[in-house]
């Protein structure tokens, strides 16, 4: 049966005629694997009913721990056919934050690639609701099931009815203010919508041949979801190095790439550069943080008119405001923005001091950027007072402080929020001083972005110490409980930190000399 598209359309829907138009096209490529569409749709069906009869039910969670590999499309599909919840978890966390989001969302089944597996057995004790481990291995600890004997005995066909558009499909984990990540709920409506919007805004043709090296539990995510409504082809990478980004373009049909600004920037400056031919490449979509002015204007002499600009959030995924290639002209103020809203975006500037409702100020003013969409989260997994203080009025408080001009481009100039993007990654301060603050030799710390020129902002950590820790101590201290890409790149240690009238950390202050002779407070 081919689902109503009178009705809003839902991921299964779309994906299924996609499936039925591209079923012979070649759908992914990784490390010399490939896969069609037509064989990555069966194998999400065999890995479903496999699960269906394990227990696993429509609507219960499943956790997705594995870095770039066709793998991660089976589970992708599994989630889609199956009618489960995806909760896609970046393979750079740390064992800790592994389990937090297993218990958060309570899954019940787990997808888990070879160099995850140990973790997830040794978390399994404390993951009471954890049914089933499926492993992306041929030998995998005990009580784990091989991925490839679980596809070879069960057929295609999922036993569950089509999804309808409420229904849950994903659980995107954010950082949180409080130190805890949130899970942002999509369902199959609000991704279908999304998976539209996508194709527009990132000007993704049919049969595009796109090159993916970052994380699938991110924005490549999505993108790929919107790729398939268009035939594309996927050249998937594990990770990025620049060396590797222009030898592929330069050797294989790629015509579409995504890139954070700090992949940008290494591209841009490997040596390699001038001896590949990048002019094959007619769209690089880039996003996840802002970019300087200098650097883009340098991609836009190596590369060529072929720049895109997104801006959106985990709540509302990627497609918020866009900046067109034809809006990349050097010298023009809207190079300095991030874009106008998408086509099915509605944006505005609120007062950040009225925080009940949703008081917009006129064009040209500064406050907190809002937005509403058919693909705005329906809200926070289990933290309904999150939710009410960030779904507004039908608007999404971003965090973010912002002004849109007369043109309605909107131009990024602080975060309301304690959050720093590094190489397009988000980092929450608190969940940095968290892990700071059980040093035994820390009285106090505060945790900062600085400016960096590759990585964007590095997250900086100012504190006040009982002792004589050293600055490597307290990074390898913290590198123990976080991610890399969250660790402090410096530490600062300062007899007192400056407070507010209010008795609060005035970050402000610390912010201030690293931010001083810039024109807005992110980079």
């Amino acid at each position: 049966m081919t689902a109503d598209l009178r009705e809003t359309p839902t991921v299964h829907g779309l994906l299924r005629g996609a499936v039925d138009r591209y079923a012979d096209r070649e759908l992914a490529r990784v490390d010399g694997e490939t896969v069609t569409y037509g064989e990555a749709w069966e194998r999400g069906g065999r890995l479903a009913r496999a699960l269906a009869e394990r227990g696993i039910e429509p609507g219960d969670r499943v956790g997705v721990v594995m870095s770039n590999q066709l793998a991660y499309l089976t589970a992708n599909l599994a989630c889609v056919r199956g009618g489960f919840v995806n909760v896609p978890m970046n393979d750079m966390l740390t064992p800790e934050e592994f389990r937090y989001m297993f218990a958060d969302s309570g899954a019940r089944a787990a997808v888990v690639g070879a160099g995850f597996t140990d973790t997830v057995a040794d978390l399994a004790p404390e993951l009471p609701a954890l049914d089933t481990v499926v492993a992306v291995s041929e030998d995998p600890p005990e009580g784990q099931q091989p991925l490839d004997r679980l596809l070879a005995d069960h057929p295609p066909e999922p036993e569950t009815p089509d999804p309808e558009p409420d229904d849950l499909l994903r659980l995107s984990y954010t950082g949180g203010t409080t130190g805890k990540p949130k899970g942002a709920r999509h369902t199959h409506g609000i991704l279908g919508m999304n998976m539209l919007a996508h194709v527009a805004a990132c000007e993704i043709r049919d049969g595009e041949e796109m090159l993916v090296m970052t994380p699938l539990p991110h924005a490549a995510g999505y993108i790929h979801l919107a790729a398939m409504l268009q035939g594309a082809r996927l050249t998937v990478t594990q990770g990025f190095d620049p060396e590797t980004f222009l030898r592929l373009v330069d050797e294989e049909p790629i015509t579409w790439a995504f890139l954070v600004p700090t992949m940008l920037y290494r591209v841009l400056d490997h040596e390699a550069l001038d001896q590949r031919d990048v002019s094959g490449l007619e769209t690089v979509l880039y996003g996840a943080a802002p970019i300087t002015q200098e650097r883009l204007a340098a991609a836009l002499e190596t590369f060529g008119d072929v720049f895109v600009q997104l801006y959106g959030q985990t709540e509302m995924p990627d497609v918020g405001m866009v900046l067109p290639k034809r809006d990349h002209v050097v010298g023009e103020p809207q190079m300095d923005s991030c874009g106008a809203p998408a086509a099915m975006v509605e944006a505005g500037i609120a007062d950040p001091s009225v925080e009940s409702t949703v008081d917009l100020l006129p064009r040209g003013e500064v406050g907190e950027l809002v937005m509403r969409s058919p693909y705005v989260m329906d809200g926070y997994h289990g933290k309904p007072e999150k939710t009410e203080s960030t779904l507004v009025d039908g608007w999404l408080r971003t965090g973010d402080i912002a002004r849109r001009d007369e043109a309605g481009y909107v131009y990024l100039l602080d975060r309301a929020n304690d959050m720093i993007i590094s190489g397009g990654m988000n980092v929450y301060t608190t969940e940095v001083e968290d892990a700071l603050d059980a040093h035994p030799a820390v009285q106090q710390v505060a945790v900062i972005g600085v400016p960096d020129d590759d990585w964007g902002e590095a997250v900086h950590a100012v504190v006040v110490a009982d002792g004589d820790p050293t600055e490597d101590d307290l990074v390898a201290f913290a590198g123990e409980r976080l991610a890399d890409y969250k660790k402090p790149k410096s530490v600062e240690f300062v007899d007192e930190i400056p407070t507010t009238p209010y008795g609060k950390m005035d970050k402000k202050a610390l912010r201030e000399p690293y931010w001083e002779d810039a024109d807005r407070e992110i980079n």
